[in-house]
């Protein structure tokens, strides 16, 4: 009766009877956020810190342009939003899960970091990474440019 009434409760994934008080926990591990290589012609340039808390950023953005917050954020609606403008952007930077940032140029004083540091899972996904906190990230929209002396593309950050 116990070992039904759980296992209606909680699926399959976990057992419990009276006569065995094992757990069996599942096998596999539960999916962890990862970034989406490319999206609609924009590929994913890396990590990059926000500038906003920078004092020789003046207290600029790493992205100045069009934003967008949504509880329902991920890559492909930042991107789409970023390339709806007219002139699409070339940049499209996701912060906070939930912040979306648009731009043509990056600032001079954004820095590209380790992966690690953008590690918050998307409100409207959390299988995808959706920046971090003062940590973009960022999409490009032809995977080399030259903007505000900022190169991204291989090589970018070393």
């Amino acid at each position: 009766m116990l070992s039904t009434l759980i296992g209606a409760l909680l699926g399959s994934a976990i057992s419990i009877s009276a006569q065995d008080t094992s757990i069996v926990y599942p096998t596999t591990a539960a999916p962890t956020a990862t970034t989406v290589p490319s999206l609609n012609g924009y590929t994913f340039a890396g990590c990059w810190n926000e500038t906003d808390r920078l004092t020789e950023g003046g207290g600029a953005r790493a992205l100045q342009g069009n934003t967008t917050a949504s509880n329902t954020l991920t890559p492909s609606s930042c991107i789409s939003f970023c390339a709806s403008l007219k002139p699409a952007t070339s940049f499209a930077g996701l912060e906070y899960g939930r912040e979306c940032y648009c731009s043509n140029y990056l600032s001079p004083f954004t820095v590209e970091l380790n992966a690690s540091m953008c590690n918050f899972a998307c409100n409207g996904n959390a299988s995808e990474i959706c920046g971090g906190e003062g940590t973009i990230s960022l999409y490009n929209k032809t995977g080399d440019v030259k903007s505000e002396g900022v190169r991204i593309g291989k090589g970018a950050g070393a």
